[in-house]
């Protein structure tokens, strides 16, 4: 019985039921719900919130913040999608955006470290750098047409699934073990739990945290890229602040604390598909969009909140 309580106090636990919740509620409202198609589109929409969430949660884990994975994701996506127009073969292509994507990653890391810059202040600046950089680069238009074998990366299916489905499942299970199966895992969380303890056990803080950074510009970039493919166009528009707080969102709300040390990737997973869901829900109910941002934003507090009696409850017991 003890086991069984631990179990449904797990915050991926709860939101499955959330998810359920709303689900049910929404299938009650419209017919379209429960369509093959409709369920499909919930978790492709959830794909990007989720492969970010993926390096993000590393690094919030880790005791660090990233505001900038936004910008990123569109970096990622434009500068791989610019590079293809101007001929350069689309594996190339890509290497060369997820290379920069990484750059930006250690570029935050050294502006935090080495020029003592709040990590929310250092980020900040970099999204709004890098938002700049590629409107000049686009002259703020789209960059198409892109090659037919770059779109086939993510509009193709794989044994059924659609292939930015089987792309995050990929992403997410490499996180996951990372984070739950090997000594880096170990050290992330040691890390964000006390910086302190970690750096007097010899941990290579440095190291850890230009990986971290490194991982979340990474995860940012991919997802730009894997979009690109998806809607077969670098589109300007895509990411920004919007995708960076819904990021952010869903991280918080799987679980992760904002203070470090404690966080899941299966909890990302169910915030990322819980944050697709209530979009999917007010387009079928015919509520609109606009309150979407609302629910986004009563749901960040919610979460930092919990997160605070979460620390409370924990630190009481021990």
């Amino acid at each position: 019985m003890p086991q069984l309580r631990k179990v449904f106090a797990r915050q991926e636990v709860s939101l499955l039921f959330v998810v359920i919740a709303i689900g049910a509620a929404t299938a009650l409202k419209s017919s379209a719900f429960l369509t093959t198609s409709n369920i499909q589109q919930v978790f492709i929409a959830s794909v990007s919130i989720f492969v970010m969430g993926c390096g993000t949660a590393l690094l919030v884990i880790g005791g660090g913040l990233d505001f900038s994975v936004g910008a990123t994701f569109t970096l990622g996506g434009l500068l791989t999608a610019q590079l293809m127009v101007h001929s350069v073969p689309w594996p190339l292509a890509i290497l060369v955006g997820l290379i920069a994507c990484v750059f930006v990653g250690v570029a935050n890391f050294a502006i935090i470290t080495y020029l003592h810059v709040p990590p929310i202040i250092a980020t900040l600046g970099s999204f709004y750098v890098l938002t700049g950089i590629t409107t000049v680069m686009t002259n703020g238009l789209d960059v198409l047409p892109l090659p037919q074998g770059f779109q086939t990366l993510a509009q193709d299916k794989f044994l059924g699934i659609p292939n930015t489905v089987v792309f995050a499942i990929v992403v997410g299970v490499l996180t996951w073990f990372v984070l739950e199966r090997m000594p880096f895992g170990i050290n992330v969380r040691a890390l964000g739990g006390n910086r302190d303890a970690a750096l007097g056990n010899g941990l290579a803080v440095a190291w850890l945290d230009v990986a971290l950074y490194g991982t979340a510009a990474l995860t940012g970039g991919a997802a730009g890229v894997m979009y690109a493919a998806q809607v077969g166009s670098g589109q300007v528009n895509a990411g920004g602040s919007s995708s960076t707080l819904t990021v952010i969102t869903a991280v918080l709300i799987g679980g992760v604390s904002l203070l470090g040390g404690l966080g899941s990737i299966q909890g990302v997973a169910m915030g990322a598909v819980l944050l697709s869901l209530i979009n999917n829900a007010l387009v079928l109910t015919q509520i609109p969009p606009t309150l979407n941002t609302i629910i986004i934003g009563s749901i960040l507090i919610c979460a930092v909140a919990l997160d605070h009696l979460r620390r409370e409850r924990l630190y009481r017991k021990r």
